[in-house]
């Protein structure tokens, strides 16, 4: 699924073409560690980003668990 470090930083792993489209459409960044691979990094900065982090959580359940998508 991912993992947050502190209040700070949320990893997550997704296949590459999302991965792609994460980093593409700004929504994450390459991982901060190993940028070049499916994983991606969002930084926690603001209350919009925590949000944000929560869309990102929910979109990798809805991937790893289909049928549990919300409609």
């Amino acid at each position: 699924m991912g993992h947050i470090h502190g209040d700070k930083l949320a990893d997550l792993p997704f296949p590459m073409q999302v991965r792609n489209q994460l980093i593409k459409s700004g929504r994450a960044s390459p991982h901060h560690i190993l940028p070049e691979s499916g994983w991606v990094s969002k930084w926690i900065r603001s209350e919009e980003d925590v949000s944000e982090v929560v869309d990102l959580f929910r979109m990798q359940y809805e991937r790893v668990n289909p049928q549990h998508a919300i409609v």
